[in-house]
């Protein structure tokens, strides 16, 4: 079902973009990413190839203060539609945005670029993060005020969007009564370029739920300086979800350094997560520990070649459990058009 709406959406696209084109302007993003990963645990060695992401991004104007965008994508055998908005821009200052897209969060989401990843994977927080709070791809339905001030030095945004991306906007005539569970969330992002590739700002979301007495909450804060050939990237990320039965408490965080050599480019970073203070997660992990290696391979200005090492390691509830054989070998290749 899932295959046939991409392929109805892209009809509708193509017919849509005929005459656009003739309006405005239409351009074309798109990517593919194939990966070989391999992990030699204790009693098996699983690896395989996968089909990791695939992206078609068509965009274009309406007129000269109307934008669009869309994109499709196809991630682990699964298609979906991860963007669909509107953008009215009054000036640098100010614009509105009003669809689905990447909530102003965390940077090391998916407002960094999947095809502008410096390692295969996003660091574990920030994968964790999107789960606690119920992001679809990161992204989320809402509405959005957002813009550069001081000569772009600053950056800010403020979206007001759905609790939860998988939940529908449940008022309508088809009803005769009405969930309110859903809610509404508060995103908040503000940066600021103190120099040339020097980056730092933060951020703050919160839901809070009256009916059910739940919320969730989280903020973090980064500092990036990529200039080449440095690249050195640290964030901190921290949040709470309160329901009627538990507190979860989580944080975590990720720091990266990377030298580029012509063509090539050596990583290292360290990233970790806690997943509830000092009671740990339904496999009694306290924290998770990841050291990855890297080397990208910049073919062309369209292919990328990647390769990672992660050592693994996982802090236990209980001292005596013993450790799991989990590191992980990634080979991906890349190509954007």
């Amino acid at each position: 079902m899932k295959q046939k709406s991409i392929l109805l959406a892209l009809l509708l696209f193509t017919l849509f973009g005929s005459f656009t084109s003739l309006n405005g302007e239409i351009k074309f993003f798109g990517m593919v990413q194939t990966w070989l990963s391999y992990s030699a645990m204790e009693d098996e060695t699983p690896m395989g190839f996968t089909l990791r992401r695939v992206r078609f991004k068509p965009f274009g104007s309406l007129s000269k203060s109307l934008t669009w965008a869309l994109q499709f994508g196809w991630d682990k055998q699964v298609a979906m539609i991860q963007d669909a908005y509107l953008e009215w821009k009054s000036s640098e200052k100010f614009r509105i945005r009003v669809g689905e897209y990447t909530v102003p969060g965390t940077i090391s989401s998916s407002l960094t670029s999947s095809a502008e990843l410096d390692m295969l994977e996003r660091p574990e927080i920030t994968l964790k993060w999107a789960k606690l709070n119920e992001l679809s791809q990161y992204r989320s339905v809402g509405l959005q005020f957002h813009g550069q001030l001081f000569d772009n030095k600053i950056y800010y945004a403020v979206m007001f969007a759905n609790n939860s991306t998988f939940g529908l906007f449940t008022p309508n005539v088809g009803d005769l009564e009405y969930d309110a569970t859903p809610g509404i969330t508060l995103w908040t992002r503000l940066e600021a370029k103190l120099s040339n590739g020097l980056r730092f700002g933060g951020f703050y979301g919160r839901n809070q739920l009256t009916k059910t007495e739940t919320s969730k909450s989280s903020y973090g804060i980064h500092l990036f300086y990529v200039q080449q050939p440095i690249n050195f990237k640290i964030e901190y990320i921290a949040g709470r979800k309160d329901d009627e039965t538990e507190i979860i408490r989580y944080e975590g965080m990720y720091a990266l350094f990377g030298y580029r050599i012509k063509k090539f480019e050596f990583l290292i970073q360290y990233d970790n997560y806690k997943p509830n203070r000092d009671l740990g997660d339904d496999e009694e992990v306290l924290k998770y520990d990841n050291i990855t290696l890297g080397c990208n391979f910049f073919v062309s200005n369209k292919i990328k070649l990647q390769a990672n090492y992660i050592f693994r390691n996982e802090e236990f509830v209980t001292t005596n459990t013993s450790d799991i054989k989990n590191n992980i070998f990634y080979i991906n290749f890349q190509y954007s058009f």
